[in-house]
């Protein structure tokens, strides 16, 4: 399952990064707690009760796969609310998400 949270402005906010071994903060509201499994260039994995996330960039805003695991729907559109609160903060509404997935040729 691939979301995309999108600004219909194009605005990502400055990121900030976290301490060694927990860069991906920026991405992880502080409520949920995390495992940091892998960091290169601004994106990764997580893990968070027991599933694993993928955070990375896309042409349009922030992308996060679950790797690992299964949840609910409504599971994970409360995640990605919590990370676009996170990430945006609480008044930007101009943030939509999407579940993303790849066009068929």
């Amino acid at each position: 399952m691939k979301f995309e949270l999108v600004d219909r402005q194009g605005y990502i906010p400055d990121l900030n990064y976290g301490s060694a071994g927990k860069e991906l903060a920026c991405f992880v509201p502080a409520d949920y707690p995390f495992e940091q499994l892998s960091y290169n260039n601004g994106e990764g994995e997580v893990r968070i009760d027991g599933h694993t996330w993928h955070f990375f960039f896309t042409q349009e805003g922030v992308g996060i796969k679950l790797i690992d695991g299964v949840v609910s729907l409504k599971e994970a559109e409360k995640m990605l609310q919590a990370i676009k609160t996170h990430i945006w903060g609480e008044n930007h509404q101009q943030v939509q998400i999407f579940i993303a997935g790849i066009t068929p040729k």
